[in-house]
């Protein structure tokens, strides 16, 4: 499963489908998933995407919501509120550094 989010980041995954993909419940997937990622699933994926956003916010070369649809953001604003929180920093703010 690990394999699959960080080639595979920019899909929509739910814990429910996740959990499928290992025939277990969602529950204790959710509870082997974070013993051996080091993480709940959901925030184990938003960790790939933000490191993909900062990837591509540093080449400088795609709009706001390029760069969000491109690591599995709804939108630009969702991207922005998301990389705030993980990082301190806005990714306006993060390209011009």
């Amino acid at each position: 499963v690990r394999a699959l989010l960080e080639s595979d980041y920019d899909s929509p995954h739910t814990l429910a489908s996740l959990a499928r993909l290992t025939e277990m419940s969602p529950f204790h997937f959710a509870r082997v998933f974070t013993e051996l990622a080091g993480a709940p699933p959901h925030r184990y994926l938003t960790r790939l995407r933000i490191e993909e956003a900062r990837r591509l916010l540093a080449e400088g070369t795609l709009p706001l919501d390029r760069v969000a649809a491109r690591c599995g953001f709804a939108s630009a604003g969702s991207l922005s509120t998301t990389f705030l929180r993980h990082t301190g920093i806005r990714p306006s703010l993060y390209r011009n550094l």
